[in-house]
């Protein structure tokens, strides 16, 4: 077993294992060329990159995504004709490696995590982390839904208006919407403005007309924030948010049909989302009111590498 760092020349074999990985379980994949390609753009693939090799193939791919607080968040694949060597252990092994080397970059008194996740029906994944004392913290669906057909008219309640999306004018008071709207979501964490505008408006492919944002007087009280081909070859809503006072008033399902019907108009015929399985606005049963149907689920684990102080 070798372990190398991602080259232009393996781009190829890279995706079709991460492509083999998901066929195995849920018979398809979501992956795509520029998926995987903005992903290696966006890591430092000389350090928190990196492929396992076995007989001459790649075995085994590992990313150290992002960092958020204390929280480190991998991911992982293995090939699923070499499964049942060793190739996993090396997988989270090597992101849990990468972690500790950056310890002394830890914040302060915090309790330092590593976080990894596997589609569910992958009968060997909950072992695996089990094995290297990872427990499993969180689930979560992708969910999708076809748009060929006309979709329906949103209902706005009364008192709210839609209005284009300036991300200079309205970036300030779109952050403060998410930042109530979230603010009790699971493993949420709070960027300051310019962080946030940078990951949000700097996205590849960010377009503001793909985004309502609902107002009532000068607030924004709901937004759902949509980009073209994420995560896979479809429109995706990255997050739809509602501020608590302005819940349980429909704001919710008219987003979804508003943004099912901006992205249809872009030409596309399919939209996901990721939502939490737990999550406590109800938020599944809307999407599946909606019309949306799940895709695959995936179990998140964490191993603690730090108590907190």
């Amino acid at each position: 077993m070798h372990v190398v760092r991602p080259t232009p020349a393996r781009f190829d074999e890279t995706l079709a294992l991460l492509r083999a990985a998901d066929v195995a379980v849920f018979g398809d994949s979501d992956w795509t060329a520029d998926e995987l390609r903005e992903e290696w753009d966006e890591l430092d693939l000389a350090h928190d990159a990196w492929l396992v090799e076995l007989d001459g193939r790649i075995a085994g791919v590992a990313h150290l995504l992002d960092r958020k607080g204390g929280r480190f968040i991998g991911d992982g694949y293995v090939h699923p004709e070499l499964t049942g060597r060793g190739v996993g252990g090396r997988v989270l092994g090597l992101l849990e490696e990468r972690a500790l080397e950056l310890r002394p970059s830890w914040p302060a008194g915090e309790r330092i995590v590593l976080e990894a996740a596997h589609l569910v029906g992958d009968e060997r994944a909950p072992m695996l982390f089990a094995g290297r004392r990872f427990e499993r913290v969180r689930s979560f669906f992708r969910m999708v839904v076809d748009v060929t057909d006309e979709q329906p008219q949103p209902a706005w309640p009364e008192g709210t208006t839609l209005r284009p999306l300036d991300p200079d004018r309205d970036g300030p008071m779109l952050h403060d919407a998410e930042l109530e709207a979230f603010a009790d979501e699971w493993g949420y964490v709070p960027l300051s403005y310019d962080d946030w505008r940078g990951r949000v408006f700097g996205r590849s492919g960010f377009d503001p007309a793909l985004v309502p944002v609902v107002w009532a007087g000068d607030e924004v009280v709901a937004f759902s924030r949509n980009y073209p081909k994420r995560n896979g070859d479809w429109g995706f809503i990255a997050n739809l948010g509602v501020r608590p006072a302005w819940r349980r008033r429909g704001l919710g399902l008219a987003l979804l049909h508003e943004s099912f019907r901006r992205f249809r108009e872009t030409g596309e015929t399919t939209i996901a989302l990721g939502v939490d399985v737990e999550n406590p606005t109800g938020a599944t049963r809307l999407y599946e009111q909606a019309g949306m149907r799940v895709l695959w689920q995936a179990d998140l684990w964490q191993k603690e590498l730090r108590a907190r102080d």
